[in-house]
């Protein structure tokens, strides 16, 4: 032990002599600092705007935000001076509301363990109109990133539990060891000419309340009507989250499907905007000589023309011999062709990675083969697979917890219960083709005629007609 820590004194005052004759200098660990543009709360607000598609918002947020790099996008830019028409191309919403029917129209249902669970939840979901409510939460939570559903009860409002959604701008999660402990709901709201924020902080054993006013300092409950903290011994959250992918930006929080894309929505509207721009300018010009413009007989003065055909410049008469005082049109050249391509070329790479563009209806060779049909949509079918991936834990969590919250609201034993989510399949194949298919399958003795049945007719019919069919083909066989 001594002998191998003399060794290594030895080789260490041979390593420094060696580095001071050589004059080696070691490199300084210094860190590296990095700003950032943006928040998140800044960034989800911006992605909310670019899903609303109003040009007089993108103009204005962008005109005052910095990317501290001095670039300077298309909405940033003044279009008021320069009489440029600024256009919004609405791709951002019809690529994030597409997908989102895509997943959410295909929700077969919600089959949960116990009957009389089941028959709640139905109750539940029908007073919320949880289809639409799963509609409109999937489209805040792709475009802006994540969110939450919320849970809660208002005897004056309904006698089942109510469930919200709030998008990633109007709450916050709290992580312990890596897993959502809370989630935090920010209302805002005005009192006596003064701004507050009320914090609904949920958790696993109840809910608990913070008033805070503008600067962040916790002030007295008593000045919002209704708020007392609850707790209770449900054993989950009241409060789901939805979050489809991570953000690599901000830890903890969703990921937005336009992120990675904003430049490209830019510069699209940049196009778009630059060809009625030119459109407008090369509509036909025409040069009108000052003899030859219609005047009233009456008094001799130039007659007033309607909008378009007042587009002339007027000339003065050619007096000379030989001199031609004809009406001049000039039609300006656009090269629409290359305008085209530049436009269809950033639309391949907003929809480049995200969703196909035979789903956005932009593909007109379309045929009814099945598996042609999955080739030209794979991109579609890979976010689908995704969202419908993280619907089902968050359905069957928000059913199970909504019927939970009912029964301890009523003082019912809280049981656990678990949901199954049912998804059908994009575009599916055809009745006659599964037919043709199956029907080879069950010649050559692959395919059980249970199977068969269940295939073929899936959720169209009922179990009794199934086992009625199944029943029937097997004494035919016979």
């Amino acid at each position: 032990m001594n002998r191998s820590n003399g060794r290594s004194e030895e080789m260490g005052w041979f390593k420094h002599m060696m580095r001071n004759w050589l004059e080696i200098v070691p490199v300084n660990q210094s860190a590296t600092a990095i700003l950032s543009d943006a928040d998140f709360g800044k960034e989800a607000f911006r992605n909310k705007l670019w899903y609303r598609g109003n040009a007089t918002e993108l103009s204005q947020f962008y005109g005052v935000s910095d990317d501290l790099i001095g670039n300077k996008s298309f909405w940033a830019a003044s279009g008021g001076n320069a009489g440029i028409r600024k256009m919004h191309s609405g791709l951002p919403a019809l690529i994030v509301d597409t997908i989102s029917d895509i997943a959410v129209n295909d929700l077969l249902g919600v089959r949960v363990s116990d009957e009389e669970g089941q028959r709640v939840w139905d109750a539940i979901a029908a007073e919320n109109g949880f289809e639409r409510l799963l509609s409109r939460a999937v489209r805040k939570a792709v475009a802006m990133g994540d969110g939450a559903f919320k849970i809660s009860f208002d005897s004056e409002v309904s006698a089942y539990p109510i469930i919200e959604f709030f998008g990633a701008d109007k709450l916050r999660y709290v992580y312990k060891r890596g897993r959502i402990a809370e989630i935090v709901f920010l209302r805002i709201f005005s009192e006596a000419h003064r701004q507050y924020t009320l914090e609904e902080i949920y958790k696993k054993d109840g809910i608990e309340y913070k008033l805070l006013d503008e600067w962040g300092k916790e002030v007295d409950l008593a000045l919002v009507d209704g708020i007392m903290p609850v707790n209770h011994n449900i054993g989950m959250n009241l409060a789901v989250p939805m979050i489809f992918d991570e953000n690599p930006k901000f830890e903890g929080r969703g990921k937005s499907i336009f992120d990675g894309k904003i430049g490209i929505f830019d510069a699209l509207d940049e196009v778009l905007s630059q060809w009625i721009d030119a459109l407008r300018d090369g509509r036909a010009q025409k040069y009108i000589p000052l003899g030859l413009l219609p005047r009233n007989p009456h008094n001799g003065q130039v007659m007033g023309l309607s909008t378009f055909q007042s587009r002339f410049v007027q000339t003065e008469m050619d007096m000379a011999e030989g001199a031609d005082n004809s009406i001049k049109v000039v039609q300006p050249q656009i090269d629409t062709a290359a305008m085209a391509e530049s436009a269809n070329h950033f639309v391949t790479l907003a929809l480049q990675g995200i969703i196909a563009p035979a789903t956005l209806g932009m593909d007109t060779k379309r045929r009814d083969n099945a598996e042609a049909q999955r080739e030209k949509e794979k991109a579609t079918l890979y976010t689908r697979g995704k969202i419908i991936g993280v619907l089902r834990d968050v359905i069957g969590q928000l059913a199970c917890a909504s019927i939970a919250a009912y029964d301890a609201f009523y003082g019912n034993p809280v049981q656990k219960y678990t949901a199954n989510v049912e998804f059908g399949e994009y575009a599916a194949p055809n009745f006659e083709s599964q037919v043709d298919t199956i029907g080879k399958g069950r010649q050559m003795g692959v395919i059980s005629i249970e199977n068969a049945v269940e295939q073929l007719y899936g959720n169209t019919w009922s179990e009794e007609q199934k086992e009625i069919e199944v029943k029937r083909l097997k004494e035919e066989e016979k």
